[in-house]
């Protein structure tokens, strides 16, 4: 089923934008669970992302540049993410020792 119009697309650089925004706040409150939520709704978003691409690959007409820069903001803040994560936990194990 080929996207209709760009309208998904949109949507899903809006909400990239949006979960980038989340990612720094996230990242800067140091909340590990707060982080873990983010990083599904990540994973999901990024399954959206694929599956719009895949779409628009079959012959929709949409420019997909969008969607290439959906994907990059995704999975940057997945890998800020992860290193928050790792900066955290030896954070705390410094504090027992």
């Amino acid at each position: 089923m080929p996207i209709q119009n760009g309208h998904e697309i949109e949507q899903l650089d809006l909400l990239s934008q949006q979960l980038q925004d989340a990612t720094r706040r996230a990242r800067n409150d140091a909340d590990i669970e707060e982080i873990q939520q983010l990083q599904q709704q990540l994973r999901e978003v990024q399954d959206q992302i694929q599956d719009a691409r895949g779409k628009a690959i079959n012959g929709s007409g949409t420019s997909m540049e969008p969607l290439f820069n959906a994907q990059l903001r995704v999975e940057e803040c997945q890998h800020e993410l992860k290193r928050a994560v790792v900066n955290i936990k030896a954070q705390q194990e410094d504090l027992f020792f």
